[in-house]
């Protein structure tokens, strides 16, 4: 009767898990001296519609000296409450926050466009490899697409940009199911940047890239380890050049039951208006 007792209490508790887990995204930098070099950790929650993910940003003294200058803090913490359609953006070293309402969402488009100039090939390969992350059993899948831009008189291309992304992926795992329904949520309540993955916004072409990844049937699920890189390749040069790289991998994955207070906002903090 006890063992009974304990299984429905565990099975109970398994049924109104939250979720929690911890990536590490490093960024190499560029060129002999790593230019722009810098390491995040990001601890992520989800309970039902809400989210907080705290962040640290480890850098040299240079990098962190320009993302200052830019207004990025290297510890923050950022709650998105969905069934409040409201976001706090926390600076930790300042301890200040401020609260806004989350923008409305866009209406869905199809598949990015893709302009005259442009030519897109993308596909998309399963190696077979398969590996245990956080416990976890993925299997990998590699993406490539490639952007030709057209001169528009001779029409032969000036450039050509060459993304892969390699990636690890799982659907079924405990914390799945929640971490796509808050990702579904967003989706369709708000136009506010995913704070779930991501890394593309800096790239030239990451609507394109976004559109094509969405929409591969072998991509469904949820990335624990990825690497992203982006080369350029000009006209009359022989190898194309990497300018970006991206590395990402979830280091521990809990579903368990989160305390409600995680998602407030501490007292201890300063409200700043939001310009």
């Amino acid at each position: 009767m006890i063992l009974l007792l304990c299984t429905l209490l565990a099975t109970a508790s398994t049924l109104n898990a939250d979720v929690y887990f911890e990536e590490r995204v490093v960024n190499p930098g560029f060129g002999k001296d790593k230019t722009g070099a810098r390491k995040t950790t990001n601890k992520i929650y989800i309970k039902g519609p809400s989210l907080m993910v705290e962040q640290q940003i480890e850098a040299d003294k240079k990098v962190a000296k320009v993302l200052r200058e830019q207004g990025q803090s290297l510890n923050t913490s950022t709650i998105l409450r969905l069934d409040q359609a409201q976001v706090y953006e926390i600076d930790l070293t300042d301890l200040t926050f401020i609260q806004q309402q989350t923008p409305p969402a866009r209406k869905a488009a199809k598949k990015a466009v893709v302009a005259d100039n442009q030519q897109v090939a993308f596909k998309v390969k399963v190696p077979g490899d398969t590996v245990r992350i956080a416990g976890i059993p993925c299997r990998r899948v590699v993406a490539q697409m490639r952007v030709r831009y057209l001169d528009p008189k001779t029409q032969q291309a000036t450039r050509e940009n060459r993304y892969t992304y390699d990636a690890y992926i799982a659907k079924e795992f405990p914390g799945y199911r929640e971490i796509a329904a808050f990702q579904a949520m967003q989706d369709t309540s708000t136009a506010y940047p995913p704070l779930i993955g991501g890394g593309l916004g800096n790239l030239e072409d990451a609507g394109i890239l976004t559109s094509e990844i969405e929409g591969a049937e072998e991509l469904a699920g949820f990335a624990l380890r990825s690497t992203l890189t982006a080369k350029v390749k000009l006209a009359g040069q022989k190898q194309a050049k990497q300018v970006f790289r991206l590395d990402r991998e979830i280091k521990v994955m809990a579903h368990a039951p989160l305390p409600a207070s995680l998602f407030r906002v501490s007292k201890a903090l300063t409200r700043l208006k939001a310009e």
